[in-house]
C-alpha cells in the first residue's frame, strides 16, 4: 500500500495562475513505497522537511513557470520535469536528489543554486529539449569513487573519465556559465566542469566533454578545443585528440591533473590570459615589463601613457606578439623602455592595450612610475613575477613612521591587511593561490599601488 504522510499547507491564492504546495516550519512531508506527488502548475515552497528516502517521486507538470523555494533544501529520491509549452522549473533553493532526475520535457533553471546528486543520484534522459540550464550561475554536483575508471560518467553529467590510476573519491561539478579570462574577455560554451579527485597527480587520464547544441554559445563546434584553468581566471588551450560534432563531444588524452575544464575556440574564446604590467624608473627612463600566461590569435600590444594632467591615455609605442602565429601556451615576458618623458611632471601612468587579429581589444592593469628626483613614498616592489612566499617592499625616504599595506586578489577579496613601520622590508605572504594580486600602501595623504603575480 502506498503511504504519504503530510503535515503541510496547500494554498491556491485567488488571482494567481498556479497553486503552492507549502511545507511550513517544523512540518514534514514524507513519501514512501513509490508514492507520487504530482504538481501541475504548482510551486513547491519548503520551510520544513521534505523527505523521500527510497523511491518516492515528485513530478512537475503543467504549462506555467514554477519554482522550488523556501529556506530548507528538499530531499528528493526522484523528481521528474514534465512541463509543456514554455513551462520552466526554476530553483529558488538548493535541492538534493538521491536517486534520479527524469527529463521528460522542458528545462530546469539553476538560477544560481545547487542540485546535489550525492554519490547515488544521476540524470536520466537529459536532452536538447529537456535539460538543466543556468547561464547566470549554479551547478549540479555529484561524487564518485573512481579507481582506474574506464569511460566513467559520474551522475551522467557528461564528463567521461578514463585513467589507469586510482583517483579515489572524486567531486564533479557541472556549471553552465560562459567562462572568461582575468581581463573579463573571451567566452566558452555554456558548460564547464570542476573535477576534484582525492589523488590528482600523474593521472595520464582522458577526459571527454559532452555538450548540447543549445550550449554552443554562438561558437563554431568545428573549432572546439579543450581549455583548462587552475584558478578559473587564466586559461590554457590544451587542444583536442578527438572532436565529434555528430554526437557532440571533444576529448583530450594525457591529462595528469584535473581542475576546471570547458570547450572553446582558439580564435574567439580567450585571446590573451594573465596580461599583467609592472614597471620602475631606472637609468632615466620608465622600464616596463608585462607578462602573458597564454596567447591565442594575438596580434600586438600598444603601450599607453598619461601624465597626471592628462585626461586620457595616449599610445606611445607598439610591440608585436613574440609568436609568429600569435599563439602560445606558455608564459611570455615583454619589455619596453620609455625614455622620452618629462621627468619633472610627477608620476607617469601606463597600461597595455592588447589587440588580437580579429580587432578585439583588452587592457592590462594600470601602474604608476615616478621619476627620480621626486620625493618617493614607495620606490619599488619586487619580484613582481614568479612570486613564491614573500615580496620586498622598498620604501622611500619620507619622514613617516607607519604605513598601511593591503593586498587584494583579482576578485577584490582582502588577503593581507597590516600596519607596518615605514621602512623597506620583506612582506611574508599568507597562504595564497596562484594568480595576480594588487598591493595598496598608504600613509596619510601618501598613496601607492602595485601588483605581482604569484606562482
Amino acid at each position: 500500500m502506498k503511504r504519504v504522510f503530510l503535515i503541510i499547507s496547500i494554498l491556491c491564492v485567488a488571482g494567481l495562475a498556479q497553486a503552492q504546495l507549502y511545507v511550513s516550519a517544523n512540518a514534514t512531508l514524507f513519501l514512501n513505497d513509490n508514492a507520487i506527488v504530482s504538481l501541475p502548475n504548482t510551486d513547491l515552497v519548503n520551510y520544513g522537511t521534505i523527505s523521500a528516502p527510497t523511491n518516492g517521486k515528485f513530478v512537475f507538470k503543467g504549462n506555467s513557470n514554477n519554482q522550488i523555494s523556501g529556506t530548507s533544501a528538499p530531499n528528493f529520491a526522484e523528481m521528474e520535469i514534465a512541463k509543456t509549452g514554455t513551462g520552466l522549473l526554476t530553483l529558488d533553493n538548493d535541492i538534493n536528489v538521491s536517486n534520479k532526475i527524469v527529463f521528460t520535457s522542458n528545462l530546469i533553471e539553476l538560477n544560481n543554486h545547487i542540485i546535489d546528486l550525492g554519490s547515488t543520484g544521476y540524470l536520466e534522459d537529459e536532452s536538447e529539449e529537456s535539460r538543466i540550464t543556468g547561464i547566470n550561475g549554479g551547478e549540479v554536483v555529484c561524487t564518485a569513487v573512481l579507481n582506474a575508471p574506464v569511460g566513467a560518467n559520474p551522475g551522467y553529467l557528461g564528463a567521461v573519465i578514463t585513467s589507469s590510476q586510482n583517483l579515489g573519491n572524486t567531486i564533479i561539478q557541472r556549471g553552465h556559465k560562459s567562462q572568461v579570462n582575468s581581463n573579463n574577455a573571451g567566452s566558452s560554451i555554456h558548460r564547464y566542469f570542476d573535477i576534484f579527485p582525492a589523488s590528482n597527480t600523474g593521472l595520464n587520464a582522458t577526459l571527454r566533454i559532452y555538450y548540447f547544441d543549445a550550449e554552443k554559445n554562438g561558437l563554431d563546434e568545428n573549432d572546439f578545443d579543450v581549455f583548462k584553468s587552475e584558478d578559473n581566471l587564466h586559461w590554457l588551450n590544451v587542444g583536442h585528440d578527438v572532436r565529434n560534432t555528430g554526437t557532440n563531444y571533444v576529448s583530450k588524452n594525457g591529462i595528469n591533473s584535473f581542475s576546471r575544464w570547458t570547450l572553446s575556440t582558439p580564435t574567439s574564446a580567450l585571446p590573451v590570459t594573465g596580461l599583467h604590467l609592472s614597471g620602475q624608473w631606472k637609468n632615466n627612463a620608465a622600464n616596463l615589463e608585462w607578462l602573458t600566461q597564454t596567447e591565442n590569435n594575438n596580434s600586438h600590444f600598444n603601450i599607453e601613457r598619461k601624465y597626471n594632467s592628462d585626461l586620457q591615455f595616449y599610445t606611445i609605442g607598439r610591440k608585436n606578439s613574440s609568436h609568429i602565429d600569435g599563439n602560445s601556451q606558455t608564459p611570455t615576458i615583454y619589455r619596453w623602455e620609455d625614455a622620452n618623458v618629462n621627468s619633472n611632471s610627477g608620476s607617469l601612468f601606463y597600461r597595455i592595450e592588447q589587440e588580437d587579429r580579429d580587432g578585439n581589444k583588452s587592457y592590462s592593469n594600470i601602474i604608476s612610475v615616478k621619476p627620480e628626483g621626486v620625493a618617493l613614498f614607495i620606490q619599488n616592489l619586487f619580484p613582481t613575477l614568479g612570486v613564491k612566499s614573500q615580496v620586498y617592499l622598498q620604501a622611500g625616504r619620507m619622514d613617516l613612521s607607519k604605513m598601511h599595506v593591503q593586498i587584494f586578489d583579482m576578485n577584490g577579496r582582502l588577503i593581507y591587511n597590516k600596519e607596518l613601520n615605514y621602512q623597506s622590508q620583506w612582506l611574508l605572504l599568507p597562504n595564497m593561490a596562484a594568480g595576480a594580486y594588487k598591493v595598496f600602501v598608504s600613509s596619510g595623504d601618501n598613496h601607492w599601488n602595485g601588483s605581482f603575480v604569484k606562482n
